[in-house]
């Protein structure tokens, strides 16, 4: 998809942004003054992991160095995968610790403009991608021992993402922003690092023209379709997003990175297989935990149709690496309201005014799968690096020995003619899944009545599932309903103990 495409680049650039910019200086450490044997450690630091001929200029500053390149010629690998910079000078402040870590500085930050080729349904887009930050300084301490940063703290008072694409324009513009990060070390190699940022406020500004995409793909019919061009319009008050990564080491993925940075090209690669794949092996056994979580303050969304408003929205992502991986998500709101034209009049009632839903799904073989990609990658010849069948077998390594599990966490809907929770735990293993899944409804009868009052072949319809629904149910203490519906591995499907038949999963 082209609109998720275009997220990927433009994390792609953010995340450049913040590896090289938004990099405290250490109220312990004192500056150590520029020398030779400095300027070679930096020399050396940026021939692995830049390449002998990286793009970088280093010239002696009052204290320590300042460091110039050319983020186009820096980021020119990218180039082959459809994602190049325009040339934008970058400029830091480098400076050597007493203590061997180093300290990075910044105070501007040239414009980004990207030109990106994505894929659209089996064709190909080009478009560009144009970054402002207004008033961007930061400072970070960078401790080679760890190979990570020990602490970061950037700001910038403005910034602005500019998107176009045929037929798509799109702009997004942040206010005020400040992040920073603290990380601990372990004794192990491992880092736990936490990142904060807020934003002030943030707008997007969506505009699409189907019949511009279409033609752009070359479809002879483009103007016979009769989509018409539409708006999509996001306001929000305060913005904030956290990112806690705990447990990674980054020295194997620093040599993986270094190694490949050496060897470049495939032949290099087929000539040095068995090394590379020591080190991809030491890189994948990296076990971290991820989380990561945004939340937003009064949003306004305008789409053709009126406007969504939100009181406040939250968003969480997690995930674990190691021998047994796991991934989950989470979705909140509140004070949610949809447009009249949206949803029919007689069904409003029943349009959530706030939500809270999650799962967790575990049990994903990292370790089996990771043993399996290492062991059929192969660079010698032309043909893919991994075969086809290879590739299957590789997927059918993820489900791990006790399959895989989805835990969904205590969730709620609710509106003003339904309130309902949820939670459950569920097993994929083998052919028939198992688990339970346990449903809590308050206010049925009104729910009930609501349904009835929607006319008689709502109400011919709805009765015979409702009187079924509340014949099964419990009553819990607080006068909900509850049902609790399990499957077992005979594939019979329970609701309340009373079995009703072979699950149709």
């Amino acid at each position: 998809m082209l609109i998720r495409r275009t997220q990927t680049a433009r994390r792609i650039a953010l995340a450049s942004c913040v590896a090289f910019g938004a990099l405290s200086a250490s109220a312990f450490a004192k500056d150590l003054a520029p020398s030779p044997e400095s300027a070679a450690k930096l020399q050396a630091f940026f021939a692995t992991y830049l390449g002998k001929q990286a793009p970088v200029t280093l010239s002696p500053a009052d204290t320590g160095f300042w460091v110039t390149f050319d983020f186009a010629a820096l980021t020119a690998p990218f180039k082959a995968g459809g994602f190049a910079f325009d040339p934008a000078t970058v400029k830091y402040h480098v400076v050597e610790q007493d203590d061997g870590a180093w300290r990075v500085e910044f105070s501007d930050f040239p414009t980004l403009v990207a030109h990106v080729r994505a894929p659209n349904g089996g064709d190909t887009l080009e478009g560009s991608e144009t970054m402002t930050l207004a008033g961007a300084k930061g400072q970070a301490l960078v401790d080679p021992a760890i190979g990570f940063w020990r602490s970061v703290s950037s700001e910038s008072s403005s910034a602005n993402v500019e998107v176009k694409f045929p037929g798509i324009d799109e702009v997004i513009q942040v206010g005020a922003v400040t992040a920073g990060a603290t990380t601990q070390a372990g004794a192990d190699g491992a880092v736990s690092t936490t990142l904060t940022q807020t934003a002030a406020s943030a707008t997007l500004k969506l505009d699409i023209d189907p019949k511009a995409i279409k033609a752009a793909k070359g479809g002879a019919d483009a103007q016979a379709t009769d989509a018409q061009p539409y708006s999509v319009n996001v306001k929000t008050g305060q913005v904030s997003a956290n990112v806690k990564l705990d447990g990674l080491k980054p020295h194997p993925l620093l040599d993986l990175w270094a190694f490949l940075v050496a060897h470049p090209t495939r032949p290099e690669l087929a000539a040095n297989e068995a090394a590379f794949k020591t080190l991809l092996t030491a890189a994948l056994a990296n076990s971290v935990k991820a989380e990561e979580t945004a939340s937003l303050e009064k949003i306004a969304v305008d789409i053709p149709q009126g406007q969504v408003t939100l009181d406040s929205a939250k968003v969480g992502v997690s995930g674990a690496s190691g021998p047994i991986g796991a991934f989950g998500e989470h979705f909140e709101a509140a004070g949610l309201t949809l447009p009249e034209t949206l949803i029919p009049a007689p069904f409003a009632g029943f349009a959530p005014t706030a939500f809270s839903i999650g799962f967790r799904a575990s049990g994903f073989d990292f370790a089996s799968t990771s043993a399996e990609l290492v062991a059929d990658l192969h660079f010698a010849g032309d043909g893919p690096a991994i075969a086809p069948d290879d590739g299957a077998k590789i997927r059918s390594k993820l489900i791990g020995p006790d399959g895989i599990a989805i835990d969904i966490e205590p969730s709620h809907i609710l509106a003003p003619l339904l309130d309902i929770s949820f939670e459950g735990h569920i097993v994929y293993k083998g052919a028939k899944p198992t688990g339970k899944l346990t449903v809590h409804m308050r206010n049925f009868d009104k729910t009930q009545a609501a349904l009835k009052s929607l006319g008689p072949d709502v109400e011919k319809k709805a009765a015979p599932m409702l009187a079924m629904a509340k014949g099964l149910a419990k009553t819990d203490g607080d006068g909900s309903l509850v049902w609790v519906g399990e499957i077992g591995a005979d594939g019979v499907m329970k609701v309340n103990g009373l079995p009703l038949g072979k699950s149709p999963m």
